[in-house]
């Protein structure tokens, strides 16, 4: 481990399963399966700020207790983790940063603003703190004079003027900035075409909720469909179409339903019955600026799932399925991710543009708005973002 090279995890809350846990403890202690996601650490989590503080406080529990103890989302993992790994667990964003003192003293931020108790605005977004924690991280380094390279877990903010201003000061300041979902990272997803293949639609399923689940269905789509020729051209307009409208939108040829048929034949978590009986679907269809159509659907209730199915120009199908590992392998994709946020962290390049995440966030935020007015064609000259 390159004990030199030091990181503060800036987090909204640290439970069980949380991002914060998938995340930053097996930066501390790898699980044995990591390896074969390609993660062995080589850097070190030097300190540990947490906004948010769940009832059970754990950080009596013996190592024996721990093991033997079932964990909830009510317990709090912050502090246990902080004993356990010597770990200094800050009070401030700044003095994280800073390690107590005066100026920035570590070489790079992991923002883990997912999970936690905040509120949601009328449109369904919950309003994480990102760019919120992401000012005060900057503010230490205007005042340092020095700036890392930071990476932002899942989309860069609800607010979609505030994502724009992320990526500007990154730019500004001139420090990599990488953020996005780790669903493109999975081991089993790997873009079943070739660079620059002439891709005419794709349709995406995925469970959960529309904000929550929806960004990771559409990052995972994105790494499909920017391999394609010519690159991403940015999208044109959206329309949003909810409950029983979703399905006769496809009847009406909306987005293939040979291609929906498709993805859903590759989903292995399926509950039995009808489709339309088990859930109350959501869909977002997006118009490319280069006539590429894809369309994301939400059938909570009846998947646990996500699967992407394209077609060519050529007329041909792929069909892929999302495989996160299963909890024995503590959702190994996350593994595969940190593995790529430390070498971005290392190299100052980031595997990926920014640029998609910056699609992805203005995206799921415009659809999350459009769903107000479902069945209305938007134009969305905000998602004119090529790369």
């Amino acid at each position: 481990m390159t004990t030199t090279f030091k990181i503060a995890a800036i987090c909204t809350v640290y439970f069980p399963a949380s991002h914060a846990d998938v995340i930053v403890s097996r930066w501390l202690a790898p699980r044995p399966t990591d390896a074969a996601w390609g993660w062995a650490p080589r850097t070190q989590i030097a300190a540990l700020y947490v906004a948010q503080f769940p009832a059970n406080d754990l950080s009596s529990l013996t190592a024996e207790e721990r093991q033997a103890r079932r964990f909830s989302p009510g317990d709090d993992l912050a502090r246990l983790t902080a004993r356990e790994h010597d770990l200094p667990l800050y009070l401030t964003i700044r003095d994280a940063l800073t390690l107590g003192g005066d100026r920035l003293a570590v070489d790079g931020v992991l923002l883990i603003g997912e999970h936690g108790e905040y509120p949601f605005n009328e449109y369904g977004q919950h309003l994480y703190p990102r760019k919120e924690f992401f000012d005060e991280i900057v503010a230490v380094f205007a005042e340092s004079g020095r700036s890392v390279p930071v990476f932002c877990d899942k989309h860069l903010s609800w607010n979609m003027d505030w994502a724009r201003e992320m990526v500007d000061t990154a730019r500004r300041l001139g420090f990599p900035l990488m953020a996005g979902s780790s669903l493109p990272y999975s081991t089993r997803l790997q873009p079943p075409l070739p660079p620059n293949s002439a891709i005419q639609e794709g349709v995406g399923l995925f469970y959960v909720g529309p904000e929550t689940y929806g960004f990771h269905s559409l990052e995972g789509m994105q790494a499909f469909v920017e391999t394609r020729a010519g690159g991403e051209t940015g999208i044109a307009a959206i329309t949003t179409y909810r409950g029983d409208a979703v399905w006769a939108a496809m009847e009406q040829g909306a987005w293939s339903r040979e291609l929906f048929e498709v993805a859903l034949r590759a989903c292995v978590h399926v509950k039995e019955g009808d489709v339309r009986a088990n859930c109350q679907p959501v869909a977002f269809c997006f118009e490319h600026t280069d006539g590429l159509r894809t369309t994301y659907v939400l059938l909570e209730g009846h998947i646990q799932d996500f699967a992407f199915a394209l077609r060519t120009a050529g007329g041909q199908i792929h069909a892929n399925r999302w495989e996160a590992g299963d909890f024995d392998n503590f959702f190994g994709h996350f593994a595969t991710l940190n593995h790529q946020i430390e070498e971005m962290f290392l190299t100052g390049r980031a595997s990926v543009p920014i640029e998609r995440t910056l699609l992805t966030t203005l995206s799921i935020a415009t659809a999350m708005h459009a769903l107000a007015t479902p069945g209305v064609r938007i134009p969305t000259p905000q998602l004119q973002i090529a790369y």
